[in-house]
């Protein structure tokens, strides 16, 4: 299975715009899932961790998927918290003190 093959590292939320999104999976952050409190988003890649994730502990399948989850977890949403996620989102990306950009701007 290609996923058992791939590394998944969490980052922060703001640190999106420094997301080499060729060098990811994901193709940009409206791709990307985030985190209930809208605090996280994780990034998958093969290979070589890159360079702008060294900060971040790294993950395989596995573990990734037992933190992803656990209901009681911050990636858990609901069917109710999924209605309105996407305004949540929104709340969270405003509140973020973009250096270069914003990468939600499609919000």
């Amino acid at each position: 299975m290609a996923q058992e093959n791939r590394n998944y590292v969490i980052v922060p939320l703001e640190e999106v715009e420094n997301i080499d999104f060729d060098l990811v999976i994901e193709d940009s952050a409206e791709t990307l899932r985030i985190s209930e409190d809208g605090k996280y988003t994780f990034v998958k890649f093969e290979g070589d961790k890159p360079s702008f994730l060294n900060d971040y502990d790294q993950y395989t399948y596995s573990e990734i998927k037992n933190v992803l989850d656990n209901v009681n977890g911050i990636w858990y949403i609901d069917d109710d918290e999924a209605k309105t996620f996407t305004d949540t989102l929104k709340s969270y990306v405003e509140k973020i003190a973009w250096s270069k950009y914003n990468p939600f701007n499609w919000l």
